[in-house]
């Protein structure tokens, strides 16, 4: 399926909102405080942060921006922050990673979770987030990256899967091209008798990709993951978590 409208425009509206479901989200915080040794004067960026599932309970830790691009997810943000009662607040920006509103070395600590790396078709715009990401960091400043692990998908990803979630069923359909290295997944959400169709596409990278691209912008890699419990990468891990640091 395709448009003229970006899909991440589409898809991260109301319908995400009811589907998406996080039950590790502690542990993911944990994992980001204790990797990045976070302090109350830590300046953090939590680059395309989506309604807040991160940004929110890490500003109780340090000092973070939260960067996105829909205004659905920014407000949605907002009002979790209301109903959930943080004692502290993200500030949150409005932006496109592809131009983000920052001076250089404006933070120390920059993350990216849930593969919101390679959204866009062109390898070289997909190139240029990752810079602007080494740009926003302080020089020693770390990058904790989080996204899907391109082994895992061509061994075990199913090509089709079913949820039910708060009165939906969704259906994914995923399909990877192995030549350009994309994964594609169209969505059906049925809820109340209607159909909803989706879609969303990422570039997946494998680990020495990711890491050539990494020291190309001035991100030297530190270590790699393959869960939030701190275990090792494999070719059978479900995720691929980096840190790197900016020489």
């Amino acid at each position: 399926m395709s448009t003229d409208q970006p899909w991440y425009d589409r898809f991260f509206q109301q319908e995400y909102l009811t589907f998406d479901d996080h039950p590790t989200t502690d542990r993911e915080i944990e994992f980001v405080v204790r990797t990045l040794d976070l302090k109350p004067e830590t300046t953090l960026l939590d680059f395309a942060c989506g309604y807040g599932r991160h940004a929110l309970p890490l500003a109780n830790h340090c000092r973070v921006i939260g960067l996105d691009r829909s205004p659905k997810m920014l407000s949605a943000a907002v009002a979790r922050k209301a109903q959930t009662g943080y004692a502290s607040s993200p500030h949150i920006v409005r932006g496109d990673v592809r131009q983000p509103p920052f001076i250089e070395g404006a933070f120390d600590a920059v993350i990216s979770l849930f593969s919101s790396i390679g959204y866009f078709e062109e390898d070289d715009v997909n190139f240029r987030v990752l810079a602007n990401i080494a740009d926003a960091l302080r020089p020693d400043g770390d990058f904790l990256l989080e996204t899907v692990n391109r082994e895992f998908i061509v061994r075990h990803s199913a090509p089709q899967q079913v949820y039910h979630p708060e009165g939906m069923t969704v259906i994914e359909e995923r399909t990877f091209d192995p030549v350009s290295g994309r994964s594609h997944v169209d969505v059906t959400v049925i809820q109340d008798g209607k159909e909803t169709h989706l879609w969303h596409t990422i570039r997946v990278y494998a680990f020495t990709e990711i890491e050539m691209l990494l020291q190309a912008v001035g991100l030297r890699p530190l270590d790699v993951w393959g869960d939030f419990e701190g275990g090792p990468y494999t070719c059978d891990s479900e995720h691929m978590i980096l840190q790197a640091r900016k020489a």
